[in-house]
């Protein structure tokens, strides 16, 4: 019997991956700006 390892769940993702948490501290503003920078659709994790 194989046992699910893996239960998405979009709030927990959202909250240690999304933009605002990228945009509270120092190190993720440098991310979100190196994304930009390279031109990316996608700066962050989003919802949908």
């Amino acid at each position: 019997m194989s046992v699910t390892t893996f239960r998405k769940s979009n709030k927990k993702r959202l909250r240690k991956h999304g933009f605002l948490k990228r945009m509270a501290s120092h190190d993720g503003r440098k991310i979100i700006n190196r994304r930009r920078a390279k031109g990316r659709k996608r700066l962050a994790v989003s919802s949908y």
